[in-house]
């Protein structure tokens, strides 16, 4: 039995600005035939920059902070950033949401 791993290596690396609006051109695999891996959706593990926003939105939607606006202004407020350096706007995190799929 392999390790469990902290990707899927099956997916193809994704680093397109605006995601594609069409389906991949898979298969179908068989039930029960495929590996079950754990990590289904990730083909590589987060970085450093991505680990503190997603901890970040963990700790606003705790606190009840749910609609996109109040998002980007206390992400803003926390002086987190996008990567370019610059304060979020809703139609920059909503961009980002896309291409990320967090």
């Amino acid at each position: 039995m392999e390790p469990i791993q902290n990707i899927n290596p099956y997916l193809p690396a994704n680093h397109q600005i605006i995601p594609a609006r069409e389906g991949g051109k898979g298969s179908i695999q068989s039930p029960g035939t495929a590996p079950n891996i754990v990590w289904q959706t990730r083909s590589r593990v987060p970085d450093e920059y991505e680990t503190s926003l997603i901890a970040a939105l963990e700790t606003l939607f705790a606190s009840g902070i749910e609609s996109l606006s109040d998002i980007v202004n206390a992400l803003n407020q926390q002086l987190l950033v996008d990567r370019q350096g610059q304060s979020w706007s809703e139609s920059s995190f909503r961009e980002f949401l896309q291409v990320n799929g967090y």
